[in-house]
């Protein structure tokens, strides 16, 4: 009876660990879509792997370095015709990081950006790592909302 107590706890522990682990593995050095409208209002954030097929108009591509930096790009369809009125997040790259906190799986991130100049707003969140697979089997990952630590409105 002891033995798969034992057992039970192990896999619980290594599941967690492993899961705390998995950002790193999972998603740093790739590039990522964000499907989540106003992110840094959002209490979801979504991320789909990228795809030529998946780009629209102005489609935001994420990657997450190893060395705990965000770069991004934005692309467009070839097929889209560009329209006035949209919306494009910019972000200080040299002041946006993201960390992984294995003991909690969580993540903490920090954006400094906005929409009319990259002096809009600085976030400080931490997120809980999360990965889906949809109905096409395609994989991404989910950042959820865990813990406000710090907002600021630069306006």
């Amino acid at each position: 009876m002891s033995l798969r107590l034992i057992s039970l706890f192990s896999l619980i522990l290594f599941s967690n660990i492993s899961k705390a682990q998995d950002f790193k593995t999972f998603v740093a050095n790739k590039q990522w879509i964000l499907v989540t409208e106003k992110a840094e209002k959002s209490q979801l954030i979504r991320f789909v792997p990228y795809s030529k097929n998946l780009v629209t108009l102005n489609t935001m591509i994420w990657e997450f370095k190893p060395n705990g930096r965000l770069e991004y790009d934005y692309q467009s369809s070839e097929d889209v015709e560009a329209c006035l009125g949209v919306d494009f997040l910019d972000l200080d790259v040299d002041a946006c990081t993201w960390r992984p906190n294995p003991a909690t799986n969580t993540i903490l991130l920090t954006l400094k950006g906005g929409y009319a100049s990259i002096d809009d707003f600085i976030l400080k969140n931490e997120y809980e790592f999360q990965t889906f697979s949809d109905e096409n089997q395609m994989e991404g990952f989910e950042l959820v909302l865990k813990k406000k630590v710090f907002f600021r409105n630069l306006n």
